[in-house]
């Protein structure tokens, strides 16, 4: 039989048929795990504390896995967590220590992981009931952040009735630049919109890295135009803009 598997961020119950037994525990659950915080900020270097406890019936193994959030970098290594695996009998509590090690030229600002705690059951030969939980931790590491990218050169290459234009992008500050979903770009004759740029654009910049946006057009366009290319660092923050002059 396939196993049965909960997904929860703080605290997760799984019911199932427990074989008779006398007093209580023939009512309780096999299977009760509970985590608190669900989530938790850490500043990096540093370490905190989470709690587990197991209120289910039956005595349950706890492994202690780790991933990252998002397209940053992956700051999972920099997270160690002990013990990473662990027995809890019924109503027994436990404590994982969490600590951060940033490497010494670790971005600055924050960096998403997320603890998954799974239980699986001691004894084999029954029904498998498994519980997940996640507790997001967000490490802080300190400094002043700069996002800065330029703009670079733009050439077009005709192909097959389409435009295509490559644009360089350096990322000159000290955190990553995410670039899918935030690059737009517009022809333009005249201060006149003629057509939208359909960009494709890798998913984050790193550091120092340089990278080249492909823009493809389809329509119709010729003759003299303005290519207006517009990077958007994140919400609420400034935007990189650029033209160029070209003929297409």
């Amino acid at each position: 039989m396939r196993p049965a598997l909960a997904l929860a961020g703080f605290t997760a119950l799984v019911l199932a048929s427990a074989p008779s037994a006398a007093g209580a525990d023939a009512d309780r659950p096999r299977v009760v795990l509970s985590v608190s915080p669900a989530r938790l900020a850490l500043a990096a270097p540093g370490s905190r504390t989470i709690k587990l406890r197991n209120d289910g019936a039956e005595r349950v193994v706890v492994d202690v896995t780790r991933r990252t959030l998002g397209m940053q970098p992956a700051a999972k290594p920099w997270l160690h967590i002990t013990p990473a695996r662990l027995v809890l009998r019924s109503g027994e509590n436990a404590i994982l220590t969490l600590r951060a090690t940033p490497p010494r030229h670790a971005e600055p600002g924050d960096h998403q992981v997320l603890v998954l705690l799974t239980t699986r059951p001691l004894r084999s030969g029954r029904v498998h009931v498994q519980v997940r939980l996640g507790v997001r931790i967000r490490m802080v590491v300190p400094g002043r952040i700069v996002r800065q990218v330029t703009l670079g050169s733009l050439r077009v290459h005709r192909r097959h009735g389409a435009g295509f234009m490559f644009v360089s992008i350096t990322n000159r500050g000290n955190v990553t630049v995410q670039l899918r979903g935030r690059v737009t770009a517009l022809l333009l004759r005249r201060g006149r919109h003629l057509a939208r740029l359909t960009p494709r654009a890798r998913g984050a910049l790193l550091p120092g890295a340089r990278a080249v946006l492909t823009l493809r057009s389809s329509g119709p366009v010729r003759g003299p135009v303005t290519a207006g290319v517009r990077v958007r660092l994140g919400p609420g923050l400034r935007v990189v803009e650029r033209r160029y002059r070209l003929r297409l």
